[in-house]
């Protein structure tokens, strides 16, 4: 009888056991997934013109004094548009810059960037991402869907500049959706050329140092991210294994510069170094700064960061082409 109870008090403690590690799964992966593929843009699309409008920095001031207009461009893969601003330079140009922003952000956020292409000849187009703005798609999905937006984007740009070079520079998520995109861009060949500005080279690798720089009391980072995983699969059918921009440059030809920060506690330093290894060609060059943070330079190093971009251009861009 004493054995009988035993097992069933065991069988109990386990059931228990189970049931705490199932809710405590369940309610850690609900916060990694919360701040990652289902975080929330910072600025709401219906909010956006009062926000910006009313910001120190002016943007949409200085977005007025040259032509632009805004088109919906359909994602055919995604099934929905991609709200897509086109700026005119006011020089005559038919070059043209694409700037991707990161996650939770929109392409206000970097009209600076683009305004400083604007000013030394190229045209420029940004969009909202996914689940940002009037674009479509209701999560992120670290580069994995917003690669086909940005190809769509991407084919839009060479049909409005069809005998121009054309370059993209996106930045964090957006620098790992261009990554994405450089595997379809290899068919296509819309884009010449690619400003890599802190990308992630897997999910996995962002996700664990989000988790990291959280620094989270007695939570283990690889349950963390277990438990990330296991609600990513159960609510979008995905896993981090799906999404490794690394492996999309496999067969890339276009010249690729990769800049980061080696004090960039939000994706690997390290990445960018990965991708640049796993790059087949020589056409590509890999910048990494002293100092500075996630996504940094274009702000706190404006002339040198840029300085550095058209040196690249220059030479690995330009050159080759003539």
């Amino acid at each position: 009888m004493k054995k009988k109870n035993v097992i069933i008090g065991s069988g109990i403690a386990a059931t228990a056991a189970a049931t705490v590690v199932g809710a405590a799964t369940w309610i850690i992966g609900g916060m990694v997934y919360d701040g990652t593929v289902g975080k929330k843009p910072s600025v709401k699309a219906e909010d956006m013109p009062t926000f910006y409008a009313e910001r120190e920095d002016k943007v949409l001031d200085t977005l007025n004094r040259y032509q632009h207009e805004t088109v919906f461009v359909k994602s055919e893969v995604n099934d929905y548009d991609v709200e897509t601003l086109h700026i005119k330079s006011n020089q005559e140009t038919s070059d043209a810059m694409i700037v991707v922003h990161g996650i939770g952000s929109n392409y206000h956020e970097v009209l600076n960037v683009a305004f400083n292409y604007l000013e030394n000849g190229y045209n420029v187009v940004v969009y909202h991402q996914r689940n940002t703005g009037l674009t479509g798609g209701d999560n992120y999905t670290f580069g994995l869907y917003e690669r086909f937006d940005l190809e769509a984007v991407a084919d839009y740009t060479r049909s409005l500049y069809q005998d121009g070079t054309i370059g993209v520079h996106g930045f964090s998520m957006g620098a790992a959706t261009s990554t994405m995109q450089t595997e379809l861009n290899e068919e296509s060949k819309n884009v010449d050329f690619y400003i890599l500005d802190a990308p992630y080279h897997t999910m996995e690798s962002a996700v664990e140092l989000g988790i990291i720089a959280e620094d989270i009391p007695l939570l283990p980072v690889g349950f963390a991210k277990w438990a990330g995983n296991v609600v990513l699969k159960a609510k979008e059918d995905l896993t981090y294994d799906d999404i490794q921009p690394v492996n999309a440059v496999k067969n890339i030809t276009v010249p690729v510069l990769l800049i980061h920060g080696m004090e960039d506690k939000v994706t690997p330093p390290e990445s960018s170094q990965y991708i640049y290894d796993a790059i087949p060609h020589e056409n590509k060059e890999l910048w990494y700064i002293e100092g500075l943070g996630h996504c940094e330079a274009d702000s706190k190093m404006e002339s040198e960061y840029f300085q550095h971009i058209y040196q690249f251009i220059d030479t690995h861009v330009k050159n080759t082409n003539e």
